[in-house]
């Protein structure tokens, strides 16, 4: 551009007069002697360098007055015309600090020197433009400076641009001051640092120009077990050219341990090759111990401070895949609801938390203790497959619990079944350890409790057996429970006065299944409270329907277990099923065993009075087996007592057995008690208890458990059989 204006200069001194009027014009004529011809031909070329250029060029006076400007630099001024801008004082569009440096180049150029400076001015319309202006003194044959060439570059969007990045690099600036982010620029292979924020300072503990100095300063300070993937890491960025990411604490300058997180950027050239590495690292100690907070909480059980099943589940999954050798012990008290119940909520946690604390003292350090659920504790043993051992650490932690615990707690008894599986003998992974274990458990329990088993001695009858207690859950939701009734007889006539309920379960791959294979197993789990509310509800929905076809006063039995006694919504489940199938609540009769009442008597007096406030009937089941129930019948106030089938059975042919029958149905009518005695099975015992007065008689000989529809159809039949000596529904 300089070398354009040059040549512009000398060729206006030739054609000056073009610009400077008529007078001019005489004046070059004069002093240069040219003739018209040559005039026409400086002007020509001096105009035509005037609007070829495509900057903004003007023609100034020595007082800065405009003389002529380019057509491109008219149009850039954003004048209508050229002539727009002819006499304008070039100052006047400076303001400021530019209008000063607009005067200094002025005045160097009247002097006799180019002179440029760079600044903004308004147009014609009031825009601000950014100019790089050049001005060049025009000098006549004196050597005077008659007029001055000013070049004007439109600038704008370079200086715009300019003034977006400064901006962003002051912004930058005041993040990085600001922000606890540490941002940096390495080399392709980090061994050349070329920018790294103050932020290092706050999380590293070291200044930018120590790592300015030492690249790999920060590398000093990770922890050492984590040093080998945060390099595998670094390095993979530059040779896959890909986003990296890692986590790893360092060790600051002031001992201070802290957590990092890094991510690293490639940046490549033309030619995809990684010319450097940019990213930020942040401290995310804060970050660290909130999850290994929440860790804590998710994986830990909250009454002991033992792991819970997530974390026993999660460490088996990490042994087996890494082929490690370990055990594992299943661990479950016996008759855990029992103790629950006998001591209360309060004292049982406790005793669960010193179950706790003695199986943990008992095992070595690395071994992994988890409480499950309830009062179900899981152990696994490291590096340990022998069975002599292994026998012998569950044996002990027998020994602690029924002697150490019981004691310290003032339990009627701590005992536990342990069940024990071993890795890959029992099996290749966690859910099949585990099953294994529980069925050992299982195994244990069903032989006596107290014991311990491993895996591989259950029986076939006890694999069975925990089927069933597996699939126990579900079979109430899938209807898998039926009822059925048994006739409870008047003696002289057979006929039905009342019916007893008896659940069974139709399994889906056994048929159906008899109440001692389940009720046990219902009762232990607690699961017995749910089947319960089924049974009186499903009941009292039969009761309704023969009731509304024609029998009246025909009654309904339904048991209820100690478990359900206990229980505070007995009541009201009762309550609710009345009242939903609208039966009369003196046709229900809920039985219940001695050994359920004798359990607590206080709580079982104040259940068996509310229900008999709402008007239903008790009866005691089992009656004389075990208990001095004697003393409690004025307490409880049954309405009536069924005689164990234990004493029905030696009738005729057992004189004291038929003594104390009659005495218990002399003794309850005194009282004002209704008699009913099971296990009639033959017609010489029921002449029997027909002659010693008995109210009621119930038993294989008059009719079986039954559906309720073959119940109904038998009835007749028993009642024409009254004068026979078989009942043809007992066969």
């Amino acid at each position: 551009m300089h070398q354009a204006v040059s040549e512009a200069a000398a060729t206006l001194r030739v054609a000056l007069s073009m610009v400077s009027g008529v007078a001019g014009l005489a004046i070059v004529r004069r002093k240069l002697g040219l003739d018209y011809a040559r005039q026409s031909a400086a002007t020509a070329l001096a105009s035509g360098l005037l609007h070829a250029n495509r900057d903004c060029l003007k023609v100034l006076a020595t007082d800065g007055k405009i003389l002529r400007v380019s057509e491109h630099g008219a149009m850039l001024m954003e004048a209508e015309s050229p002539e727009q801008l002819s006499g304008a004082d070039w100052l006047a569009f400076w303001t400021g600090e530019d209008r000063a440096a607009a005067e200094k180049a002025l005045a160097g150029g009247v002097s006799g020197k180019s002179t440029s400076f760079t600044g903004s001015c308004a147009t014609t319309r009031g825009r601000t433009r950014w100019w790089n202006s050049t001005l060049t003194p025009v000098t006549g044959d004196d050597g005077a400076v008659s007029a001055l060439l000013c070049a004007s570059e439109d600038v704008t969007q370079q200086s715009e641009l300019l003034k977006t990045l400064r901006e962003r690099d002051e912004l930058m600036h005041e993040m990085e001051l600001h922000v606890r982010l540490v941002f940096y620029s390495y080399s392709s292979h980090f061994e050349h640092c070329h920018h790294v924020s103050a932020g290092v300072e706050s999380v590293f503990g070291i200044t930018p120009q120590e790592l300015g100095n030492r690249p790999s300063a920060w590398l000093d300070l990770v922890v050492p077990e984590d040093l080998e993937p945060l390099l595998a890491e670094m390095n993979r960025v530059a040779s896959e050219v890909a986003e990296g990411r890692v986590e790893y604490r360092i060790r600051r300058p002031d001992g201070c341990l802290r957590w990092i997180r890094s991510t690293a950027y490639p940046v490549c050239d033309g030619s995809a090759n990684v010319v450097r590495i940019v990213g930020v690292s942040e401290d995310i100690t804060l970050e660290q111990e909130r999850l290994a907070a929440l860790d804590h909480l998710a994986y830990t059980d909250g009454l002991t401070g033992l792991a819970n099943r997530g974390a026993l589940i999660r460490q088996m999954k990490t042994l087996c895949r890494q082929n490690v050798a370990f055990s594992l012990m299943f661990v479950d008290l016996d008759r855990f609801k029992v103790l629950n119940d006998t001591l209360g909520h309060t004292a049982a946690d406790r005793l669960l938390q010193d179950i706790a604390k003695v199986i943990q003292g008992a095992l070595a350090p690395d071994a992994c203790v988890a409480r499950l659920g309830g009062d179900e504790f899981a152990v696994i043993v490291r590096g340990e497959s022998d069975k002599a051992t292994l026998a012998s650490l569950a044996q002990s932690l027998l020994n602690l619990f029924s002697s150490d615990v019981r004691k310290d707690h003032a339990a009627p008894f701590v005992t536990a079944s342990i069940g024990i599986s071993i890795f890959p003998e029992h099996g290749r992974d966690h859910e099949a350890l585990l099953t294994s274990a529980d069925i050992a458990m299982y195994a244990a329990k069903k032989g006596g409790r107290n014991g311990f088993r491993f895996a591989d001695e259950a029986s076939s009858d006890v694999l069975g057996d925990f089927e069933l207690e597996c699939n126990l859950p579900t079979a109430l939701a899938s209807n898998q429970f039926v009822l059925h009734f048994q006739g409870i007889h008047e003696p002289a006539s057979l006929a039905v006065k009342g019916v007893e309920a008896l659940v069974r379960w139709n399994h889906p791959a056994r048929g159906l299944v008899g109440p001692g294979s389940f009720i046990p197993i219902l009762e232990e789990s607690g699961f017995i409270v749910e089947v319960g509310a089924w049974v009186v509800d499903a009941a009292l929905a039969q009761l309704a329907v023969w009731q509304a076809a024609g029998r009246k006063e025909l009654s309904m039995s339904v048991n209820v277990s100690a478990r359900q006694l206990r229980d505070d919504s007995l009541v009201a489940i009762v309550d609710q099923a009345l009242r939903k199938h609208r039966v009369p609540p003196r046709c229900l009769q809920i039985e219940l065993t001695e050994s359920a009442l004798m359990e607590n008597p206080s709580l079982a007096q104040a259940t068996l009075m509310a229900l008999k406030r709402l008007g239903v009937r008790i009866a005691i089941d089992d009656f004389g087996t075990g208990y001095s129930s004697l003393r409690y019948l004025a307490d409880f106030s049954p309405d009536i007592v069924k005689i164990d089938r234990s004493f029905t059975a030696r009738l005729g042919r057992d004189a004291a057995a038929a003594s104390i029958v009659r005495g218990i149905i002399q003794m309850s009518h005194e009282l004002g008690i209704k008699v009913t005695a099971e296990g009639v099975e033959t017609h010489q015992q029921l002449h029997a208890l027909r002659d010693a007065g008995c109210d009621y008689v119930q038993g294989f000989f008059l009719t079986k458990p039954m559906n309720a529809e073959n119940l109904v159809q038998c009835e007749s039949a028993v009642s024409s059989s009254a004068a026979g000596t078989t009942s043809c529904c007992s066969r």
